[in-house]
């Protein structure tokens, strides 16, 4: 291993570090201060999600890298259509699968004679009846306008995950490790969050240890793909606020009644299948681009 070798990680990894324990703090003192349902502290843990961005800015200051090595360009814009569609259907999918195994019901969505029912939520064409090709455009305008919104706060996120570390950590620890690292620094970067109840209120710690950072694992296989292919940090914004707007609310607020623990397997094993196809799609590109 050379001296520069040994810098770069030392480097990373005290970005790394000074992340999750100057997160971790804020969290907790978020938590210990307001509560988890307290009104005044959603805006505050939705400033949290700027640090890995600020933290990377300050890194690339600092060691004077520059922002070049970061993707910000739009070099292949179908990719921001599959950033917002694919996430919305897997959402869409999450909810039809639950309630046809009778585990548990939507508060947002019902089957009519009419076609579906909107019964709550924030849908830009409008609430109540109406049939599945009406109810789809509407879902997908929603899908479109939230992952823009969603996508502000999502981006100091992606700007540290997807836009700083993953190309660091892909290509010193090649693909596959360099990905389930990533994930799993992204999922327990939520642990006193998820440990005092959020997401996972039945079975908190559990959803600290196992079931978010898997699902952040499995996601970021998406994501990878999603920004690896496009060489850009965009879809990855879009699929982050896709995420929290469809399986941050509509999903996670379904009546589960005794089977939220089943519900949440379910939605981890739709995950587990996107990473496995996001992960033949990157490889598949990979071996387009080198063959070029």
């Amino acid at each position: 291993m050379t001296d520069g070798t040994r810098l770069w990680q030392s480097r990373v990894w005290w970005y790394i570090g000074a992340l999750l324990l100057f997160s971790w703090a804020c969290e907790v003192f978020l938590l210990q201060t307001f509560g988890l349902e307290n009104a005044k502290a959603k805006p505050l843990f939705a400033v949290l999600m700027l640090l890995p961005g600020l933290l990377a800015v300050g890194y690339l200051l600092i060691t004077k890298e520059g922002f070049r090595t970061i993707d910000w360009g739009i070099k292949k814009p179908s990719y921001l259509l599959y950033a917002v569609i694919i996430p919305a259907v897997l959402a869409l999918s999450s909810m039809l699968v639950i309630g046809a195994l009778r585990i548990g019901t939507s508060t947002h969505f019902a089957f009519t004679q009419e076609g579906i029912s909107i019964k709550r939520g924030m849908f830009p064409l409008g609430k109540g009846e109406q049939p599945l090709w009406f109810f789809a455009v509407n879902y997908l305008v929603t899908a479109l306008v939230f992952s823009v919104i969603n996508g502000i706060p999502a981006f100091g996120e992606e700007l540290g995950w997807r836009g700083f570390l993953q190309p660091r950590l892909v290509s010193r620890y090649g693909i596959v490790a360099g990905i389930i690292l990533l994930g799993l620094i992204w999922g327990f970067w939520h642990f006193p969050l998820i440990l005092s109840g959020y997401n996972y209120p039945e079975h908190p710690v559990l959803g600290a240890l196992v079931l978010f950072p898997l699902t952040t694992v499995f996601s970021s296989f998406f994501l990878a793909w999603l920004t690896l292919s496009s060489r850009s940090l965009w879809p990855a914004v879009l699929a982050h606020g896709c995420v929290n707007t469809f399986y941050g609310q509509v999903v996670s607020e379904m009546n589960f009644g005794a089977y939220r623990l089943t519900a949440d397997v379910i939605i981890l094993s739709i995950w587990f299948l996107t990473a496995v196809i996001s992960y033949m799609l990157l490889q598949k590109t990979r071996r387009h681009l080198t063959n070029r």
